[in-house]
């Protein structure tokens, strides 16, 4: 009988911890964007890289492991420049490149960070238009 009860506790432990990790509740970093990129498996160019609608992200990103980054796209530039003020974001440098003008950041309020150009950027921000796009630590792919 309590060889059985042993067995039963052991599996009701093991199902917990695999379904645990799915249903925790994991924040987005960015808040009230159209469509979120995240970044899995490398903090370059090379990661496994999803793009999902505002609906799907927080399902989305609670099903990803080993995410090593986030962006998010907003119609609006003063959207994502209300997330660099949320973060307390510090401009450490910023660059024009055709239609694109990039800011790169750092937040102590955020985790870790990438060296660029010497220097630790944790969040980027590029507007193109009236739209803009922001990441942590960068943006990846195309904007």
């Amino acid at each position: 009988m309590f060889r059985w009860l042993r067995t039963m506790a052991a599996l009701a432990i093991s199902a917990a911890l695999l379904v645990l990790p799915q249903v925790m509740d994991v924040e987005l970093l960015f808040d009230g964007a159209d469509y979120y990129t995240f970044y899995s498996q490398s903090v370059s160019s090379q990661a496994h890289i999803v793009v999902v609608s505002a609906n799907d992200a927080q399902a989305v990103r609670r099903s990803l492991q080993s995410v090593t980054g986030e962006s998010a796209l907003y119609r609006r530039t003063q959207d994502a420049f209300a997330q660099v003020q949320r973060y307390g974001g510090e401009l450490i440098f910023s660059q024009t490149t055709g239609d694109v003008t990039d800011y790169y950041y750092y937040a102590p309020r955020l985790q870790g960070g990438v060296l660029l150009e010497g220097e630790r950027i944790n969040l980027h921000v590029a507007v193109r238009g009236e739209g803009a796009c922001i990441g942590s630590p960068l943006i990846f792919g195309g904007y």
